[in-house]
Parts: C-alpha cells; structure tokens; sequence
C-alpha cells in the first residue's frame, strides 16, 4: 500500500449519548444522520462514528456540517478494508471491547477538503475522499475506530 491514511478513534460513554439522543430527539438525529445513513447506519452510536472521522480528519473544518460523513451500502476498499480490520484488533485488544459492527463512509464537503488538504496537500486530480469505522458498544462504552483515506490513491 502506498499513499496516506487519516486515523481517529473515540471512546464514549454510552449513557452520555444516550441522555442527549433523548433530549435531542428527532431534531439530534436528523442533525446528525442523513436521511439514507438512518437505515444502514450505526444507529445511536453513530456520534461517536463520526466524533472518530472528525479526530482523522483533523477537526471540525469551518463550513463543517455532520452530513460531511454518510454511511455507504458499500464495504470499503480492499486495502483499506484490510487496515480497518488490522487497527479495529489492536484496539479491541488494547480496550477489550471486540468492534463488531462497522460501515464505508462518503466523506464530503468542508470535511472532505479538509481530509484532502492532509492526505494529498499538493492537489490532486478527480479523487474521492472515502472513509470506513469499526465500533463495539460494552461496558458502559462506545469505542470506535475510523480511518480516511483517498479512494484509488494506492
């Protein structure tokens, strides 16, 4: 593999996105999920999904919005795929939470730039800025792992 990769990971307990999912209601939900991550997407622990893409991104870009990162019908890329899988048993080894459930991500908008800007600061030509995470809930924790990297850049 060649190319750069963005990491980030993010542990959560699992009652504090509880107690703001039930403040938040719907109006949390729809802020934070697309109308198409809803059904396929990691459901209540899709705050700490996307906390981990903004960790590998580098932050909250200005212009940044929670629909930069949308769950995709897809598996991601085989290389990445395979370093998900690496890093998501590191991690569950070094918490002990296995990370069982996990999904693509189409990383857009200022998040995307901003993933770019990182993984290719000298430009680049037409290329998607892709993403995939791990998670595990247990133990009172949400853990999850994300990686950024640009699609077709190995």
């Amino acid at each position: 593999m060649s190319g750069a990769v963005l990491m980030g990971v993010d542990i959560v307990e699992v009652e504090r996105i509880v107690r703001a999912a039930r403040r938040g209601g719907r109006v949390f939900d729809r802020r934070l999920t697309t109308v198409a991550e809803r059904e396929l997407g990691p459901g209540p622990a899709a705050f700490s999904v996307k906390e981990s893409l903004i960790k590998a991104v580098g932050g909250r870009p200005a212009g940044f919005a929670w629909h930069d990162f949308e769950a995709a019908p897809r598996p991601p890329a085989g290389w990445g795929g395979s370093l998900l899988e690496e890093a998501a048993g590191e991690l569950a080894a070094s918490t002990g939470l296995p990370l069982t459930e996990g999904a693509a991500y189409a990383v857009r908008g200022a998040s995307g730039r901003a993933a770019l800007h990182r993984l290719r600061p000298d430009g680049g030509a037409d290329v998607t800025v892709a993403g995939a995470a791990r998670w595990g809930i247990g133990d009172g924790l949400f853990v999850s792992l994300a990686i950024v990297y640009v699609d077709g850049s190995v």
